[in-house]
């Protein structure tokens, strides 16, 4: 599968991956791991979120809650 990076202000859907004290570690359905700072919620959840910045050289992103 070719992981594809989302765009700054795409929304989408992730999954949580990881739980941290500051946030969530998600990926997208391609697998491009992304963080959403401040996101609760249980590892195997969906979050709709929307990216605020790209990171194209590390291959991630970061997002907030929608």
């Amino acid at each position: 599968m070719t992981r594809i990076p989302p765009s700054s202000g795409d929304v989408i859907d992730v999954v949580i991956a990881k739980v941290l004290p500051f946030g969530a570690l998600v990926e997208t359905g391609s697998g491009v791991p992304g963080l959403v700072r401040g996101a609760v919620g249980d590892v195997g959840a969906t979050l709709r979120v929307e990216v605020v910045d790209v990171d194209e050289a590390e291959h991630r992103f970061s997002a907030r809650r929608r």
